[in-house]
């Protein structure tokens, strides 16, 4: 359970008169098992729209198919959909593709190469000066298919090496993009259940009315991906097609047209976009029209909330067009983007907007942003900041804004706090502006159960506050542990020994407390996470029957690895002498039971063996030949438990 309480307070300073503003607990359980994962969200205690409450939010059961790559959920859900359709909120069921679950498959077509050796050769191909694949080629045609790519765009430089070193060098220019699918991939969403309504308002608020949705993506070839959604109710029918064209290196091109009948009204609706990039150039344009009554889901639902109407309605035009540039020579990046919407009620706005943001060497940067309504000459802003850092963690920022005629100027510094367990970060800033003085400071720590944090604010002459705390606990692997919160897997680490330090993927996360235990809360669901344990921690006593696993945990889940530690692996000093009483050779090999591993032989005639039983028989490796002796053994608790003299009988 993932949970934050929060509470405020302020005071009126002119008035001496202070006041409680409220506390609530906002709280994410989630009960798995290897048949699926009941989650459930909610918020007791005070909210903006409730004095005291229990608001439940979320109640959602849902089970993975890896092999499939399909998660079907119960209960409150989002519906699927695709870049030009609206999601809703349900409560019913749904079956949805999740390419998440397999994260070792790539979606999106890569960079396709062929060509023809015409000798015995070496190919190497550079994409974007960075050598992505290397093979040695016998004569005849090559293809290449599933090259590693890094960005959606660039230059594949093909280079063909024959016996006697002369090369031959080809440039293709590429593009690719997450909007394709490769050839015969499906994806696709299958919602059906009924509208919720004011949701975070009320914990109940459905429709009588069931509704149903679908949508699908599907790889046609590797250069086209063919799009489809319908959606409906009872007095709705809405349904449309849509595809996504590769233009190769002049970047990727979208459309759809999408119909509606809803009663008597009927309608259309278009959408066309265009993305690329040229270099550092990048362009991305869209262009969305509404013709008739057209209605979805969304549109034909809404309900007023206290009277006031939604606007909900398809808007009767959306259009985008945005650059954005990066000046090498500079090292400044540069954006200008013009909106167009004009919305059911009449409506319209024609917004102008730029950025630049400039890094430097030094770690200073400054960044400045605008934006202008051509349709309204009121409604205008400005923004302009600089950045210093003060040391490795601390930084110092100013910054200036003007809205509408109004202006403001902050200032500030801040530590900020990164993931590990024992670090802080804090915040103070001043902010002028017409009518408005406002001081802050902010401060928060992280701890192995949670992050801490606070904030002060005084504007004008009212002095506000507010506390949280952030954690989670779980319940597994025969443990309770509190922790950081655990937004996706987490695992539960059995070592069976305290104060054993962990890994995983190589980074420290802890080390095990009294229990032998030791929650790591921020794995990845469904992929290989390495866990390892440094046994030169464990006592002596014990023994690790692997230092290295590795978890694939369910989304949403927890697993437990248990590492196997024996507290008593039967250690034994055993001294041993040759016949005539003289303590044997040090560096001499011994088995003891036959086993596959020897022991050494060390100085005085002693030795030190692991895993003894109840009887034992160890046979030493002598240089004519081979002796043995056997003895029976009994735990002193110490782990070293002495047995000997005894007189090793050479082996006839």
């Amino acid at each position: 359970m993932n949970y934050t309480a929060f509470a405020a307070a302020s005071y009126d300073i002119p008035r001496s008169d202070e006041s409680f503003d409220g506390a609530n607990l906002s709280l994410d359980a989630r009960a798995f098992s290897k048949f699926g994962t009941l989650r459930q969200t909610g918020i007791v205690g005070t909210t903006r729209f409730n004095d005291a409450a229990i608001t439940r939010l979320d109640t959602t059961f849902s089970w993975s198919d890896q092999k499939r790559m399909v998660t079907y959920r119960l209960g409150d859900i989002i519906s699927g959909g695709l870049s030009w359709t609206r999601p809703v909120r349900l409560g019913g069921v749904q079956m949805q593709r999740n390419f998440s679950l397999r994260p070792d498959l790539v979606t999106m077509p890569l960079p396709h190469l062929k060509g023809s050796a015409a000798v015995p050769s070496v190919l190497d191909v550079y994409l974007d000066q960075v050598k992505a694949y290397s093979s040695d080629l016998e004569p005849g045609p090559f293809n290449i298919d599933s090259l590693p790519v890094f960005t959606n765009s660039g230059t594949a430089r093909i280079v063909l090496t024959d016996a006697t070193g002369r090369t031959i060098e080809t440039d293709t220019p590429f593009y690719t993009s997450p909007r394709l699918l490769k050839h015969g991939l499906w994806d696709f969403s299958a919602d059906a259940g009924v509208v919720r309504r004011d949701f975070g308002r009320e914990s109940f608020g459905y429709a009588d009315e069931p509704v149903g949705l679908a949508s699908f993506r599907y790889g046609l070839a590797d250069w086209i991906t063919l799009e489809g959604h319908a959606e409906g109710k009872g007095d709705l029918l809405n349904g449309g097609l849509g595809a996504t064209v590769s233009l190769r290196r002049f970047g990727v091109l979208g459309g759809a047209v999408a119909a509606s009948k809803h009663g008597r009204d009927e309608g259309v609706f278009v959408h066309g976009d265009w993305q690329a990039q040229f270099g550092d150039l990048s362009v991305y344009a869209s262009t969305s029209r509404r013709f008739g009554n057209y209605y979805d889901l969304a549109a034909a639902t809404v309900e007023q909330v206290a009277g006031k109407p939604l606007t909900s309605d398809v808007p009767w035009a959306v259009d985008q067009l945005s650059v954005g540039y990066n000046w090498k020579g500079l090292e400044a990046g540069t954006g200008l983007s013009l909106i167009h919407q004009e919305l059911s009620n009449g409506d319209e706005t024609l917004l102008l907007s730029g950025s630049l943001s400039k890094p430097f060497d030094n770690g200073v940067s400054i960044y400045a942003s605008a934006f202008y309504d051509i349709l309204d000459s009121k409604n205008y802003g400005a923004f302009a900041g600089i950045s210093v850092p003060l040391s490795k963690r601390v930084n110092a920022s100013s910054s200036a804004t003007i809205t509408k005629g109004e202006w403001s100027a902050r200032a500030e510094v801040s530590r900020p706090m990164n993931t590990k367990v024992g670090d802080y970060g804090w915040r103070v800033a001043h902010t002028e502006g017409d009518g408005l003085h406002t001081s802050e400071a902010n401060g928060v720590y992280r701890s192995k159960f949670g992050v801490a944090e606070g904030n002060i604010y005084q504007q004008n002459r009212k002095l506000s506050g507010n506390l949280a705390f952030s954690g989670a606990v779980a319940a597994a692997g025969g443990g309770v542990f509190a922790s950081n919160q655990i937004n996706d897997a987490f695992a539960v680490v059995k070592v069976g020994a305290p104060g054993v330090k962990v890994t995983a993927e190589n980074n420290y996360v802890g080390t095990t407390g009294k229990n032998g235990r030791l929650l790591i809360p921020n794995l990845r669901s469904f992929d290989r996470n390495k866990i390892a344990i440094d046994v030169n921690d464990l006592p002596v006593t014990a023994m690790a029957a692997e230092a290295e696993r590795i978890a694939v945990p369910r989304d949403s889940a927890g697993v437990v690895v248990d590492f196997g530690v024996n507290k008593d692996a039967g250690g034994v000093i055993l001294t041993l002498n040759d016949a005539s009483g003289q303590p044997l050779e040090a560096g001499l090999e011994a088995r003891l039971n036959e086993g596959a591993e020897p022991f050494i032989m060390g100085y005085d005639g002693q030795i030190f063996l692991t895993g003894a039983q109840q009887s034992n028989t160890v046979v030493v490796s002598l240089a004519n030949g081979t002796c043995t002796v056997a003895f029976d053994y009994k735990s002193d608790g110490s782990g070293q438990t002495p047995v000997g003299p005894l007189t090793c009988t050479p082996d006839q």
